[in-house]
């Protein structure tokens, strides 16, 4: 009888824990909406339901779609939050985009068979960033969607959510064959300077240092995440001054081929590297880019982010 009661008794503390949990996860969800506002609202525009295609756990970050694509599927991934800047955000909230971007990836992806996708985010009016409500851009790569594969970004630099199309600050970007590889030399001095800010360049690195099939010079690395998980290195042949790249240790070809810890690590060890290159190139603005796969532009097969201060 004892052993039953106790039994019972158990069962019911467990029942009420197990309500009592669910009771503090609504509220949170509750106060973490009350906080942010409506997923509906972006750049100060208040948008159709339809125009919601996803949204973060807790609502944190957003996914709208139908938003004068540039191509389809063309999905802008925002934080609920009206947050103008990149340096502005929390981490859960760029985790959040993150994760939700590579959702929208695979959702998109599975629904128009896209090869690959080009994520783009500019931060600041002088990135030519269209709206005080920072975004990042997920267009889905199709085989032939395109005549001239880098007219994607013209698209993207045109883009509005709405009005007239978007006019970028003068950026004069050279073409790739006419921009000449740099020598170890020169390289080697641009990842002493961030080194020499930065005051250190990270945890000692294990070689060989892979980019792709190529292997890297230790003094094309500049820094190293504290976790190791992600390194930054100079570039040989930068579009301009600070074009710097992040790219994962592990050697994978796309973001959705790293696991959850090395996503999040990468786009934190983003973040720093931002900071750095912006600040020692004196930049108030920047570009990020992915080419996420060989249809996006991509030619080295090792997942990265582009990272091109204005």
């Amino acid at each position: 009888m004892l052993r039953r009661a106790l039994a019972l008794a158990l069962m019911a503390l467990v029942g009420l824990v197990a309500v009592s949990a669910r009771r503090i996860n609504r509220a949170r969800r509750q106060a973490c909406a009350m906080a942010l506002g409506s997923p509906r609202e972006f750049a100060g525009l208040t948008l159709n339901a339809d125009h919601v295609v996803s949204t973060s756990p807790c609502g944190l970050a957003v996914a709208y779609g139908g938003l004068r694509p540039v191509l389809p599927g063309h999905t802008i991934v925002a934080p609920t939050r009206r947050v103008e800047r990149f340096a502005q955000l929390q981490d859960d909230e760029l985790q959040a985009i993150v994760r939700l971007a590579l959702s929208v990836q695979r959702q998109v992806g599975s629904h128009l068979n896209a090869t690959a996708f080009n994520l783009a985010l500019k931060d600041g009016k002088g990135a030519g960033q269209p709206v005080p409500h920072l975004h990042l851009h997920v267009v889905p790569r199709t085989a032939g969607d395109l005549a001239v594969n880098d007219e994607v970004y013209g698209r993207i630099d045109r883009w509005s959510p709405a009005g007239e199309p978007n006019v970028v600050p003068l950026m004069v970007l050279p073409p790739d064959e006419a921009r000449a590889p740099r020598s170890e030399a020169e390289m080697a001095a641009e990842a002493a300077r961030y080194v020499y800010v930065r005051g250190e360049r990270g945890p000692p690195l294990p070689a060989p240092v892979l980019f792709g099939r190529f292997e890297l010079a230790p003094t094309q690395v500049f820094y190293r995440s504290e976790a190791g998980l992600s390194l930054a290195v100079v570039n040989l042949k930068p579009l301009s001054p600070g074009h710097v790249l992040v790219i994962p240790r592990r050697v994978v070809a796309t973001l959705a081929q790293l696991n959850a810890d090395e996503l999040a690590d990468l786009w934190r060890s983003a973040r720093e590297v931002h900071a750095l290159v912006c600040g020692v190139h004196g930049a108030g603005a920047a570009l990020f880019g992915v080419q996420d796969g060989r249809g996006a532009g991509q030619s080295v097969p090792h997942a990265h982010i582009h990272i091109i201060p204005r």
